[in-house]
């Protein structure tokens, strides 16, 4: 996985490089980080999130690998095999792809990935990254909750740093929608960043969900980056030495 990790990110690295200087990849990472730290009030963050080529380049060389470590470790700290078979992975805003990625991999079966997104630039990534590690995945372009797949047992619903920037409507409406996949035999996971700010619904989410046999974990660990991403992490002042996640995670198998 590791091969596979680094021929992905120079990949990302080269294709970036080629239309941008790396002063202006460095304005993408802080102006992402601006934007979800600092500026999330106001319309439509997903969409404010992938303009212009600084933000994009940001999203597909520095975020995406940092989610895919994330995810990866996060998954190993909780046991992805205590989620049982999955047969499918259903990726609700799957972004760049890296989480649901990180999430096949954690299973020996490799099932394969549905991904839904609204941007066809995150979903082009998406295929980008899936077809790097070798998985079998189909991108849908679709609004959430309009795109949401039918509960079905086997299946692991996967929101990786998306809920946040859902409406309040959206979000809703999704969380209805995990709970009922729950009750069908479905698992879920969640991921968010570790800051309370950024998902002040958490709590809701947690107590709606955890009679269904999800269970909330915070997940810490320090890494060593690779040499690109501990580069672009201390030009922009930023400090990726520990990655952390919120997650909510289960049913767990029992005597797993």
């Amino acid at each position: 996985m590791r091969a596979q990790f680094d021929a992905w990110l120079e990949a990302a690295v080269a294709r970036v490089g080629a239309e941008l200087e790396f002063r202006e990849i460095r304005k993408g990472v802080q102006a992402l980080s601006s934007l979800y730290v600092e500026r999330r009030e106001g319309a439509d963050l997903a969409a404010r999130a992938i303009e212009g080529r600084g933000k994009r380049a940001a999203i597909a060389c520095y975020y995406a690998p940092l989610h895919f470590l994330t995810a990866h470790h996060a998954l190993e700290r909780i046991g992805a095999a205590r989620l049982g078979p999955v047969r499918a992975i259903c990726d609700l805003g799957c972004g760049s792809g890296a989480a649901g990625a990180a999430a096949a991999l954690a299973f020996e079966s490799r099932p394969a990935i549905e991904g839904v997104d609204r941007s066809g630039f995150l979903l082009g990534e998406a295929r980008r990254t899936w077809s790097a590690y070798g998985l079998s995945g189909r991108a849908q372009r679709g609004r959430l909750p309009a795109a949401l797949p039918r509960p079905a047992a086997g299946a692991l619903w996967l929101l990786g740093w998306s809920a946040n920037e859902m409406d309040e409507g959206a979000r809703a409406a999704v969380l209805a929608a995990a709970a009922d996949s729950l009750a069908a035999g479905a698992s879920l996971l969640v991921l968010e960043p570790l800051a309370a700010p950024v998902s002040p619904w958490w709590k809701e989410w947690t107590e709606r969900l955890s009679p269904r046999g999800v269970e909330e974990q915070i997940v810490k660990l320090r890494v060593a980056l690779p040499e690109w991403l501990a580069r672009l992490d201390k030009a922009s002042g930023l400090d990726h030495q520990v990655l952390g996640a919120r997650v909510l995670a289960g049913p767990f198998v029992p005597g797993r």
